[in-house]
Formats: structure tokens, C-alpha cells, sequence
């Protein structure tokens, strides 16, 4: 596959709320854009990141006829596998995969099964549920638990990543969600994931080192702001004061927080 006919890909994001400049804190915007970032990384396409509203959508957007939805895709030009994809839409996880296959990198990693990628999705399946549970209802011990499947997981897979030494689908599922996971229980809670946990704490750490990670992760600020206005967390912070930053250091390299223990912190 030439330069030329590489794929163009434009990926339209609901953008922040204190910057209409810069990508919201959508969880899937965020998975999306890593798995694409990926592809970009391996050579497979290049990337366009359009953060835009509904007040005032590009005409791109419109063209779509996407119905408000965000995130969406769509192929801008290019070719793949010989035959020309410009105009097609993917505005759904199976479209998401079904690219990844297309341009031969099924799962970002072709030497992966659906079984392994599979059974890795069910570690964390209830991640995001569970810190709901923590945080409207003080209850520590199901995000807990979870969290614990992963570190285990993780120490039976000893390797960088979720499955491998490199980057893959699962972990463009899993890191965006354990960022919301340390942003939220810091903020509510003055908690963070347990040095104990310290395969899943060396994740961490490698994942924020990941260009994929780091170059779409929203700012603190803005998930904060978004739990804020579900009225999942009390609406008291001074969010003003908070800038674009986002949390990178890796659980327990500093003190500001204390690591969670069943619905309270460790003293």
C-alpha cells in the first residue's frame, strides 16, 4: 500500500466543555481514538481528530447523517486491500473491528483469538459499574474485587500488556476505563488502586507511557466535570483551578492519596 492510497480517517468527538478546542472525556471517544491511534502507529492509516459540538458540527459531520451520534468514523480517502473506502462510516464497535480486519491487524494484534481477547474483556467487564458503586453508594469491596481480577490476570500473563508485549484491542478497552477509575476515587474518595496490586500498578505505568494513552486522555478537569453534571459527585470542587493536566504518575509513587480499603482509606 502506497502513501497515497493509505486511508484518511476522521474521527469526530464530543468536545470538552471548558475547551471546544480540545476532546471530551468520553469513555468510547477515548477507546476509538486509541485503537486508531494504533493503526496509525503501525503505518495502517493516518488520523484526523475533530473535537466538535452539536451547536455548530462540521460539514462532514452533517454528511454523515450520524443523528447526533458520537463518536463516529468515516474513511475520508484511500484504499484498502486494493479497493477504494472512501465514504464508508463506522460508527459501531463490530465497524470498529471490522476495519481492524480489514487492514490485517485483527485486534491490533493478528496473532491474537477472539478467545484470548475474549476472556481478557471479562476481567474488567465490570470495571465501570462497580466504581459507580463506590462512588454514589461508598461501597469499595466489588471495585475492589475487580480490580484484583486484573492484577491477577495480569501476573498469569507476565508480560507488558494485557496480552502481549505489545499494545492490543483489550487494552484500548481497559486503560481509559482504569484512568477514570484513579481520577474519580482521588477526587471523591482521596483513595487510589493499592500498591499491593503491583502488577496492575506496573500496567499503569507502562501504559502512561504509551503514545496511544497520552495522546488521547482527557484532562482530570473535564472527567471530573462529567460526573459532575450525572450527579455522581457532589458539586463542590472549583474546577477553575484545575487545568488541562492529566493524572500520570503511577499508584503509590506519591502520597496524596491513600490506596482504597472496603469503602474506606488506610490511616
Amino acid at each position: 500500500m502506497s502513501v497515497s492510497e493509505k486511508p484518511l480517517v476522521e474521527l469526530f468527538v464530543q468536545a470538552s466543555s471548558t475547551d471546544k478546542t480540545e476532546k471530551g472525556p468520553c469513555l468510547t471517544s477515548q477507546q476509538w481514538f486509541m485503537i486508531l491511534y494504533s493503526l496509525v502507529e503501525r503505518g495502517l492509516i493516518d488520523l484526523r481528530l475533530t473535537p466538535m459540538t452539536h451547536d455548530c458540527p462540521p460539514k462532514s459531520y452533517t454528511d454523515l447523517n450520524a443523528a447526533r451520534y458520537l463518536p463516529i468514523a468515516w474513511i475520508q480517502s484511500g484504499t484498502i486491500s486494493g479497493y477504494e473506502r472512501s465514504d464508508k462510516a463506522i460508527a459501531s464497535w463490530d465497524e470498529m473491528e471490522l476495519l481492524m480486519n480489514e487492514l490485517g491487524y485483527p485486534y491490533l494484534n493478528p496473532s491474537l483469538s477472539e478467545t484470548d481477547v475474549r476472556q481478557a474483556e471479562q476481567v474488567f467487564e465490570d470495571l465501570m459499574s462497580n466504581l459507580m458503586q463506590l462512588i454514589r453508594l461508598g461501597k469499595a469491596k466489588p471495585l475492589l474485587n475487580t480490580l484484583e481480577k486484573i492484577d491477577n490476570f495480569l501476573a498469569s500473563k507476565n508480560q507488558r500488556f494485557l496480552l502481549g508485549p505489545e499494545l492490543s484491542y483489550p487494552d484500548c478497552l481497559l486503560m481509559p476505563k482504569l484512568q477514570h477509575v484513579r481520577v474519580l476515587c482521588q477526587t471523591h474518595k482521596n483513595s487510589d488502586i493499592p500498591e499491593h496490586f503491583k502488577h496492575l500498578c506496573r500496567y499503569v505505568g507502562e501504559m502512561y507511557r504509551s503514545e496511544a494513552f497520552i495522546r488521547s486522555c482527557p484532562s482530570d478537569r473535564d472527567i471530573i466535570l462529567h460526573y459532575m453534571e450525572k450527579d455522581a459527585l457532589k458539586k463542590n470542587f472549583r474546577l477553575r483551578l484545575l487545568g488541562s493536566e492529566s493524572l500520570n504518575d503511577v499508584p503509590g509513587s506519591t502520597r496524596k492519596a491513600e490506596p482504597l480499603v472496603n469503602g474506606s482509606t488506610l490511616r
